[in-house]
């Protein structure tokens, strides 16, 4: 049984540390104005003054704005909205 919990712990924490290496990759990526390598889903919103991308990640969300309001590339959690949204937009 004790071996059964060490190996459970050290997938674990192989587990946390894939994903933080993930997280970071693509933070830093984002960072220097480069696209996102681990996205899970991805979706490009036409606007009349441009465009949005969007790259779902682990986690994480990163927007890359691409209008006449806004040129940006933005990361943060997978909670973010997108910033230029109908009621945002004036």
């Amino acid at each position: 049984m004790n071996v059964l919990k060490k190996v459970i712990g050290v997938l674990v924490v192989v587990l946390v540390l894939g994903w933080l290496v993930i997280l970071f990759v693509d933070f830093f990526r984002v960072k220097y104005e480069k696209m996102p390598i681990f996205c899970l889903s991805e979706e490009t919103k036409k606007y009349d003054d441009g465009e949005v991308y969007r790259c779902t990640g682990p986690g994480y969300k990163v927007y890359k704005y691409d209008r006449e309001s806004i040129s940006a590339i933005e990361f943060g959690p997978f909670f973010i909205k997108e910033r230029t949204s109908a009621k945002n937009t004036k």
